[in-house]
């Protein structure tokens, strides 16, 4: 689905550039990023994304979560084989997860991998495995033999949507530029309702967070414990 113009694109992929330089260069993974950044807001409730989103989840729209992947060129970050299901600890289709690319998504800079059909197998049991290269959430892996793979190949500023359930992974970025990915969760409101996120489209009061000065983002966000920095040249 093609949600960013070029000069979105552009603008978008700058203003990340510019927060995870301050950040300290290594940034391999922001949590969060949308309570903070107003870029991250921005993405999160771009217009064309929530359209997107409608079939799917309806039209009162709730924001649960965001992420920021950011490959180095030539780093070994990847992302371990998961459900988004576990974390979410919800298992309902109508709690998809979008992957927006703010760069090019290819099979030589670790674009996203899925497991088609896996999420007709409800939860999988998932351990972790603390790997400094494995972006997932405390190094969080599905317990399971992954037969069937294919690469979502996509072009800067289109976005994919995939069931809380279904099994996904990328690998390391073997290219020598980044590979840069904003990933949001949704759900409706009937459903997860305002407790568990931010309502951001349809019926009732939509709350934006509070708007921070660049300076006043980065230094809130460093006390936040929401950056993971990673090894940015370590692919072997």
């Amino acid at each position: 689905i093609s949600v960013l113009s070029a000069d979105e694109v552009r603008r978008y992929r700058g203003e990340v550039e510019r927060t995870c330089e301050a950040l300290g260069g290594d940034v391999v993974r922001l949590d969060a990023p949308h309570l903070f950044f107003a870029w991250a807001w921005e993405l999160s409730t771009h217009p064309r994304l929530l359209d997107g989103l409608v079939p799917f989840v309806g039209e009162d729209i709730v924001l649960r979560s965001t992420r920021l992947f950011y490959k180095h060129g030539g780093s070994a970050s990847y992302v371990g084989w998961h459900q988004d299901g576990v974390t979410e600890k919800l298992e309902d289709a109508r709690v998809p997860a979008v992957w927006l690319g703010l760069t090019d998504a290819t099979v030589l800079n670790g674009c996203l991998r899925v497991a088609p059909g896996t999420h007709r197998l409800g939860l999988i049991p998932h351990v972790e495995r603390h790997d400094p290269d494995n972006l997932t959430a405390m190094g969080t892996t599905a317990v399971a033999e992954v037969g069937d793979m294919r690469d979502v190949v996509m072009r800067a500023g289109e976005m994919s949507l995939h069931h809380p359930l279904l099994l996904h992974s990328s690998r390391p970025n073997r290219s020598t530029e980044p590979r840069i990915g904003f990933s949001a969760t949704y759900g409706p409101l009937a459903l997860v309702g305002n407790g568990d996120g931010l309502l951001v489209r349809g019926r009732g009061a939509i709350v934006a967070p509070p708007k921070l000065s660049e300076a006043a983002a980065i230094a809130a966000y460093r006390q936040s414990g929401c950056i993971t920095h990673g090894r940015t040249g370590a692919f072997a």
